[in-house]
């Protein structure tokens, strides 16, 4: 039969065979899953947007915040340290005058008088800067032997170093041997009466 009579019978056109069913129902997409997925690229391209947007103003970065290198400290000069203790996790902001010897001096002298510290801001006017410290903070006071190994309570009071309040009548090695090597590094409490509330008990 003629190629052009093959789908003619009886004078009338019949459809081709299709190769595949054509009523088979197209896949479903589930409603959570396309909500998943188009959240996951709002993230992608919320994340590449941020990436490539400058410092917001006010937002100097490391250079804005060390300018005036150069300049020498003014007499005016204000000093900002912050302290963070590493025992206790607490920080502390302290303001000081700048040091009367310091003034004319550059930033490498600063940096020399003030060893330890990191300078994060430098400006002839106003400078800041940081230190962590691995004592208590002067929030609490401190059990801790001293060189004898005599008990004693300690206070930070001026930001950087314990200092003495009360010499105790307990030897650390009179201490339940579980907790010395505690006592040893320094306990805090919040008070004085606290303290020794503790220490009667854990000596008794």
């Amino acid at each position: 039969m003629p190629t052009s009579d093959r789908n003619e019978i009886n004078g009338q056109y019949r459809r081709p065979r299709a190769h595949f069913p054509v009523d088979r129902p197209l896949p479903s997409v589930r409603p959570r899953s396309l909500l998943t997925g188009s959240a996951l690229l709002l993230c992608l391209a919320l994340l590449m947007a941020l990436a490539m947007i400058p410092l917001r103003a006010g937002e100097p970065d490391a250079a804005e915040t060390l300018r005036d290198t150069g300049k020498t400290l003014t007499a005016e000069c204000a000093v900002t340290q912050q302290m963070t203790y590493a025992p206790c996790g607490h920080r502390v902001t302290r303001r000081i005058p700048l040091p009367a010897e310091l003034t004319g001096k550059t930033l490498t002298d600063l940096t020399t008088a003030y060893e330890g510290w990191q300078v994060t801001s430098y400006a002839p006017d106003a400078v800041e800067m940081e230190r962590t410290f691995p004592i208590h903070c002067p929030q609490h006071i401190v059990l801790q032997p001293d060189e004898s190994g005599m008990l004693c309570s300690w206070q930070n009071k001026y930001g950087d170093a314990l200092s003495l309040v009360k010499t105790l009548d307990v030897a650390v090695n009179e201490l339940p041997e579980s907790i010395q090597d505690e006592v040893r590094r320094g306990k805090a409490f919040d008070t004085l009466e606290a303290l020794e509330k503790w220490l009667e008990g854990a000596a008794s």
